[in-house]
Formats: structure tokens, sequence, C-alpha cells
């Protein structure tokens, strides 16, 4: 049941920032992984074993994440995982060593297991109902736009400042603006609200006048389409989709994690390197603004087709460019690769067609943690290989890996169970047919 008034809109811009500046940590991270690398002595490898950290305990806490959500509630999440991802950078700019970098890891991880796209998605759900997976497209496009300026200022602010400085800058700014997302702009759910009038006055409910004193708080909601995590778990679907996941990560997160590297070891000049993928994130931000949209319209199937398959192609073209086949590969290899841009929000996308909305926030967050799951093992293969092998092997796994991930979604679509109750609904009878039989 959607939620009228300016609320929702206060909300889903309470959600853009706090997931901008968050998940923006990441990204601004990942494109000065060289200077990382060097300002604390290690190897690439050694690098590659932090964000798997990161990973493993985002699965882990991802496991337990569904119940921990719902009893703490998706907002007070998300305000642990601000007051986390503060703490953490702080921790990223005073490593000189390992260390500190895996302690970093470890508490990004519970930031992604709990205080990210599940609990944003949550938040929304509350909201807008089932118009959530549009908003929330709408919601990451407007967080990668903003990161995609976050990391042309960072190239700017890196010219004169260490990046160190620029770290511990960014973590008061994600502490403040995460604070005031939560408390002024999302403010008390409604569900929330509901409990605390019952709780106040039980004899209460329906009388117009306790509704006057209260707008914020909505009725019981109807029971709405769809079936639970526990009904889910008895269907291949929820597997295939959860495998689909896992693959799904390889190429977001190597490609997200290593394409410095890579076009650094294209000859790239750093400076122009971290512009350009600037560049790249513009294009992310754009995609992912379409996304909810262009799913609901194209449908699961033919959306994971265009995501994975453009990737496949960029990925090629990219290969191309490091033999050397000139400089139109490189930008035509980046703008398809955008196209994986939506990956890590394809639960919140796909669900409502997998499994209805009757579940949502638990279902995503399973989707989240096959996601994490993928992710730690993304880290070490993928750096392993480029290492050991080169660039363009290691890419060529991360577009394998997403033409894997398609192939499992488009199996997940076939036996979805929304989709064998509308095939089941189309099949029966109309009642005047019935009884004209």
């Amino acid at each position: 049941m959607e939620v009228q008034g300016k609320r929702p809109v206060m909300a889903a811009v309470g959600c853009a920032i706090i997931l901008t500046v968050g998940l923006g940590s990441t990204s601004l991270l990942n494109v000065i992984a060289v200077l990382l690398v060097e300002g604390m002595g290690i190897d690439l490898v050694t690098y590659a074993f932090g964000p798997m950290l990161a990973t493993v305990f985002a699965f882990l806490g991802s496991l337990v994440g569904t119940k921990l959500i719902g009893v703490i509630t998706p907002r007070w999440c998300l305000l642990i995982g601000s007051v986390c991802t503060a703490a953490a950078l702080v921790l990223f700019a005073t490593a000189t060593g390992p260390a500190m970098w895996y302690v970093g890891n470890v508490i990004n991880g519970i930031v992604l297991a709990i205080g990210a796209h599940a609990s944003a998605a949550g938040v929304l759900s509350e909201f807008y109902g089932e118009r959530t997976p549009t908003v929330f497209g709408v919601v990451v496009g407007v967080m990668s736009f903003i990161i995609a300026g976050l990391v042309f200022v960072e190239s700017l602010l890196l010219q004169v400042i260490d990046y160190r400085t620029f770290i511990y800058g960014y973590a008061v700014l994600v502490l403040v603006l995460g604070v005031f997302a939560n408390l002024v702009l999302i403010g008390r759910l409604p569900s929330q609200a509901a409990k605390a009038t019952k709780a106040a006055d039980p004899l209460a409910e329906g009388d117009p006048l306790v509704a006057d004193a209260a707008p914020e708080a909505a009725p019981a909601p109807p029971q709405v389409a769809g079936i639970t995590l526990q009904e889910a778990l008895r269907t291949p679907a929820l597997y295939l989709f959860f495998a689909a996941m896992v693959f799904a990560s390889f190429p977001l997160n190597g490609f997200s994690a290593y394409s410095s590297n890579f076009l650094a070891a294209g000859g790239l000049d750093p400076a122009f390197a971290v512009t350009l993928l600037s560049a790249f994130t513009l294009m992310v931000a754009v995609i992912s603004l379409v996304s909810g949209a262009v799913t609901k319209k194209l449908g699961a199937g033919a959306s994971s087709v265009v995501v994975f398959a453009g990737f496949a192609a960029g990925i090629a073209l990219l290969v191309a460019w490091l033999s050397g086949t000139g400089t139109p590969a490189l930008y035509g290899g980046l703008v398809l690769c955008a196209l994986i841009g939506p990956v890590q929000i394809l639960p919140a996308l796909f669900i409502p067609q997998l499994f209805g909305m009757r579940d949502y926030t638990a279902i995503n967050a399973v989707g989240m943690g096959a996601f994490y799951l993928g992710g730690a093992a993304v880290f070490l293969i993928a750096a392993a290989i480029m290492q050991n092998v080169g660039f363009a092997a290691g890419f060529g796994v991360l577009a394998a890996s997403g033409v894997a991930a398609c192939l499992l979604f488009l199996l997940a679509i076939a036996v979805s169970p929304v989709r064998r109750a509308a095939r089941a609904a189309a099949q029966e009878p109309a009642p005047a047919d019935a009884e004209a039989a």
C-alpha cells in the first residue's frame, strides 16, 4: 500500500543520500587503488584480500540480515551503516599496512549486509508498495550521478592534497549527511507510526479523529500478491536466482575493483584514467536511473540479456584495446561495460516478477547475500589471474561469469512461481464460461 503526501519523496531522497555517501566510498577507493597499494606497501593480491573480507562478512551478515533488519527496522540499519562506513574510512586513511585495511573491510562488510541496498529497499517498500522497484531504480540512478561527480571532484582534490587527507574529510561527510538523511528526511516509518498509534490507544483504530491527528500512520496493508521467503525456499526459482546473483557479482565487483589497474596496464596516465572512470560512472548513473522502468517494460528476462551480453561485448572491446587496436575500442568498451551498473540492484528489480511483493525485503536480502558471496570469490580469483596470467584473461573470466549469470536468471524466470500462477490463472475458465458449460 502506497503512502500519500510528501513523506515518500523525503524518504526516497534520504535513501539516495545515505546510499550515495556510503556506497560512494567504495567507488572513490576503487579509482585510487593504485595509490592505496603504494601507500600501504602491499601487492595486488594482498590488497584484494581486503575487499574479499568485506564480501565474506557481507555474506555472513546477510544470513542473519533478514531477521536483523526486521527487528531493528530498515531505517536504523541504515543509520548503523552510515556510522560504520565513517569508521571504516578512518581506518583506511590510517592504514600503513594490511592490518588496518583488513579491519576496515570487515566493518564495511557489516555495512553491506544490513546498512545498504536491502535496508534502503525495505524503507522504500513501506512508502511506495508495488512501485518500489521503479523508485529504487531512480534512487540508485541519482546515487550513481552524484558518485560520478564525487569521483570527478576526487580527481581534482588529489592534485592538491594527499589521498589520506581526502579520505578523512570524506569520512566526516558520510557521518554528517548519513545522520541528517536518516533522522530528518526518512524519519519514522509508516509501520512504526501505526504501531505507536495502536499502542497509545488500541480503541482508536479507524477513528477519523485519530487518523487526522496521525496522518503518517498507515493502516494495516492488505494482503499483497506473491509468496513468502519460506515458500520460496521450496521452489527451484530461489536457488537459481541465488546462483545467478553469485555469478552476477563477478563482472560488477571485478570491473569496479580492477578497472583502474586495467587502464594503467594499457598505458593510460593515472589522472586521465580517473577522469575516464568518472565518465564511466556517469554512464552507469544514466543506465541505473532508467533500469527500474526498463525492467518493468521489457521484463526481467530481456533485461538480463541486455545487461550481461552488453557487458561481455564491452570486455571484448577493452581486451582488443589492450592488445593495441586503438582508442575507439577503449571508449566503446567502457560504454558497453556500463550496462553492468544495475547488477547490484537486480534483486530489487527482479523479485516482483519472480516472487511477488509479499516478502520483498526478506527475499531481497537473500539476493544481496548471494551477490556478496560471489564478490568474496571474485576479488581473489580475478586478482590471482590478472597478476599471474594477465588482465585480458582476468577480464575474460568476468565476461564469462556474466554470461553464466544470464543463463541462470533466464532459468529462474522460466520456473518462477509468480509466472506459473499467472499462467494457471489465465488457463482457468471465466465464471460466465463455466456456467455456460
